[in-house]
């Protein structure tokens, strides 16, 4: 009887159902690894935030997919008396990675205990989305450096984050970039996209896309389009914190027939039509480490406006692909009026065609797998 070959890859995050940026990537790397010939699992959560923390209306997704990858719902992020049986499943199992998804210090107890109970022959890496917390807490640092200590290096998806866990651990760390999802829907044209929407304006329409939270800055381009009378703003996102502060502002503003907001969790599979409709993507982060909305708009071919984080703007300045610009309105407002201009935008689109094919999923799998086979001890 042939032996069985040894598992490459075991991921621990999450996975479809759960729905978001780190579930659809989570999912993306492990099916191109497995295309490229390595063995993988995927360990999903069977619970991740107890319902009293968690700010939206859900933490699933009802959209279907095709999922080749082999995943069980096994970990619960926050019952401690679990994670033994996790570890002791994970040294029966003797994976040669355990990948560890990172990004919140929420995660931390569970990441840390199963780790340290791993045996020394299996490697241990860190992918990690954030490792300074957007809205920080004061035992967040505390907690993260707990983490850092059981892992043997780190994969990351921007550059920024790279630098911040080369500032605070000696060990290995492979930056990466974002890729771009290969199971988008095409864009399609903007008077169709325009008429799915029900926006039968011809107006100059700019997009703000994805979760609300105070970090993103909405405030910051509602106030930008005081200087912008003939700018109209499609909201597409679901609001994590009380709405009524950014109703009240677009009224107080004057902006009622200027903004339009579709408050709810959009799925990917929808953003073609806002993504196509509009003549730009305004991404107005106070602080930003990456986004998968920059990926989005590289696929569906929007110009973009991003504010000046390293992790955000590194991609738009390389490939000249939008506007950066500070987090202020005066400086939005400016930036909105250089995104939009005609000639400016043409330019911006035939570079997102021109550069969008170097955000691969199966170019990252490759140097991903690389690094963790091959250059981390």
């Amino acid at each position: 009887m042939p032996k069985k070959k040894a598992l490459d890859f075991l991921f621990l995050g999450p996975v479809h159902p759960y729905r978001g940026g780190i579930a659809d990537t989570q999912l993306a790397l492990g099916e191109e690894l497995k295309k490229q010939g390595f063995t993988i699992q995927m360990w999903n959560f069977s619970h991740l935030y107890p319902s009293i923390l968690f700010p939206g209306e859900s933490q699933f997704s009802d959209e279907e997919k095709t999922i080749t990858a082999n995943v069980h719902q096994k970990i619960h992020a926050y019952n401690p008396w679990q994670w033994n049986k996790i570890a002791k499943e994970i040294n029966a199992l003797q994976p040669k990675t355990v990948i560890f998804r990172y990004w919140t210090p929420f995660l931390a107890p569970a990441w840390t205990y199963i780790a340290q109970k791993l045996s020394a022959k299996i490697r241990k890496i860190g992918w990690v989305d954030n490792w300074i917390a957007h809205e920080p807490k004061p035992w967040d640092r505390w907690m993260t450096k707990r983490f850092e200590k059981q892992m043997h290096g780190f994969t990351t998806l921007s550059k920024a984050i790279g630098q911040q866990i080369t500032q605070a651990s000696k060990k290995a760390v492979w930056s990466g970039f974002h890729p771009i999802d290969s199971n988008l829907p095409k864009k399609v044209s903007r008077s169709l996209a325009r008429k799915h929407l029900e926006y039968n304006s011809e107006s100059t329409l700019i997009l703000f896309f994805g979760l609300i939270r105070p970090y993103k800055g909405l405030d910051i381009l509602l106030r930008a389009l005081q200087d912008r009378s003939s700018i109209h703003l499609f909201i597409a996102g679901e609001s994590y914190e009380n709405e009524k502060k950014y109703r009240l502002l677009i009224e107080q503003m004057g902006l009622e027939k200027r903004v339009q907001w579709d408050n709810r969790f959009v799925r990917h599979q929808e953003a073609a039509y806002y993504f196509s409709a509009c003549d730009g993507v305004v991404l107005p982060y106070r602080n930003a480490s990456q986004s998968g909305v920059v990926s989005l708009a590289y696929h569906f071919e929007t110009p973009l406006l991003v504010t000046n984080h390293e992790g955000i703007a590194t991609p738009v300045r390389k490939n000249q692909t939008g506007v950066v610009c500070q987090p202020t309105p005066r400086a939005i407002a400016k930036g909105i009026q250089e995104l939009v201009d005609p000639n400016n935008n043409l330019t911006f689109r035939k570079n997102l065609r021109q550069t969008k094919t170097d955000y691969n999923w199966e170019k990252y799998a490759k140097e991903f797998s690389h690094f963790c086979l091959h250059e981390v001890n």
